[in-house]
């Protein structure tokens, strides 16, 4: 599905930043007349132009503020968060401009969050030796509305009587979390939050290691057992009394399609788990296609994988980037970049996932490939469903980036169903 580049890539990460319409983060022709300021594959000129729509669009929202057009100014805090996201993705680990703009993005995804119906609590995971940033978000229940407890009162008490606060209802809840490039405030888009909460979901999203806050402020590397990163954001969340801790689902984005699988193959807390989409083995997926060469690559000395892949990255846009962000994201160089693929994989733990377990794909998944999710689905141990998007339906990338509603349709109709109580 192209929309405006001829470079995968860039074209991608366009597709990316116009899906956040379905939940008010973007405005297609905001996002079409950015890009057609963009002269094909240029770096400087991308962030230029995000960052002048985003600018452009925040300063909108203050005004909207001031004249007390609340829903205005949400949208417009939302979409400039976006776009600040957007402007600063293709960005070295190391520019200088990295935090600045990424502390814009944050700081309007906030100030959009002052003027939301649903209730917000931002929560910081205590985690080693430092805390994980994160958004609990909630329903707002009017008498007579969903409470998740099928009475249909909108207390969540079970009764009819209308007389709990809506903050203390214990609510299924389904926690996201992204992957090699997401944040944290990104998932409240990429994974459906207002969907959810329509639904009347407890919803949870964070950054963790390799990610978002962790990564830009604190240096903090992604790691491969993420149940012990999911396990903190767990201790914390079953002692919530908005959540039900008996129906916890976990929704993991992009590389998360690793991390939220992993963390269910040791963490029985968890009810349910999404791979969205299914990221089973990264160095398969990294090596597919091209086995012969990712052959050649294993065994061919450091300094020659070095220079091969800066030799790539001058040509590529694609392997500029996942170069760079594999270095800044993982701690690694292209040579071994070969061992730290390795370890994110699922294989060897895979049998031991016996919660249900939805796995998504799509058949035009630029990034992981398709047959992944039918060994993922025949390894893990307990009761699978594969769902394969298509070119047809207008979302068959990557996270279905293409057609969010019905990504976001299959998720919660499933999980209604599976976390369904008696």
């Amino acid at each position: 599905m192209r929309v405006h580049f001829s470079d995968p890539t860039f074209d991608y990460q366009t597709l990316r930043a116009m899906a956040y319409t379905t939940y008010r983060g973007a405005e297609p022709g905001e996002c079409l007349a950015t890009v057609d300021r963009i002269d094909g594959v240029d770096f400087e000129a991308w962030y230029t132009e995000w960052r002048r729509t985003a600018d452009r669009v925040a300063v909108a929202g203050e005004y909207a503020v001031a004249g007390d057009h609340d829903e205005t100014a949400r949208d417009a805090f939302f979409r400039a968060h976006n776009y600040y996201r957007t402007a600063e993705f293709f960005l070295d680990g190391d520019d200088s401009r990295r935090v600045p703009t990424y502390e814009r993005s944050r700081k309007a995804f906030r100030r959009a969050l002052d003027y939301l119906d649903a209730s917000v609590e931002q929560v910081e995971i205590p985690y080693e030796e430092t805390t994980l940033p994160g958004y609990l978000f909630t329903p707002a229940v009017e008498s007579g509305g969903d409470d998740g407890d099928g009475d249909g009162d909108g207390d969540g008490d079970g009764d009819s009587n209308g007389d709990s606060a809506a903050g203390d209802t214990e609510r299924p809840t389904v926690v996201c979390l992204g992957g090699f490039d997401s944040l944290a405030e990104e998932l409240y888009f990429l994974c459906g939050v207002p969907a959810a909460l329509e639904r009347g979901y407890t919803c949870f999203i964070f950054d963790g290691p390799g990610q978002g806050a962790p990564l830009r402020l604190e240096g903090m590397k992604a790691r491969t057992d993420w149940e012990n990163v999911l396990g903190p954001v767990l201790d914390v969340l079953v002692d919530d009394p908005r959540v039900d801790a008996g129906r916890i689902g976990v929704v993991g984005a992009s590389m998360g399609g690793y991390y939220a699988p992993r963390a269910a193959a040791f963490d029985d807390r968890i009810a349910a788990v999404v791979a969205f989409d299914h990221c089973f083995d990264l160095w398969d997926a990294a090596a597919e296609g091209q086995e012969r060469v990712a052959a050649l690559i294993d065994h061919a000395p450091g300094f020659l994988v070095n220079a091969l892949a800066s030799l790539g990255t001058r040509f590529d846009a694609g392997s500029r980037w996942r170069m760079e962000n594999s270095r800044w994201v993982f701690g690694t160089d292209a040579a071994n970049l070969r061992r730290t693929l390795r370890e994110y994989s699922l294989r060897d733990v895979a049998d031991r996932i016996t919660c249900p377990t939805l796995a998504l794909a799509g058949e035009d998944d630029h990034l992981i490939p398709l047959s992944l999710v039918y060994e993922f689905a025949d390894a893990v141990a307990g009761p699978t469903t594969t769902r394969v998007f298509t070119t047809d339906e207008g979302a068959g990338e990557h996270c279905q980036v293409g057609n969010l509603s019905l990504a976001h349709g299959e998720i919660y109709d499933w999980l209604d169903e599976t976390l369904a109580t008696g």
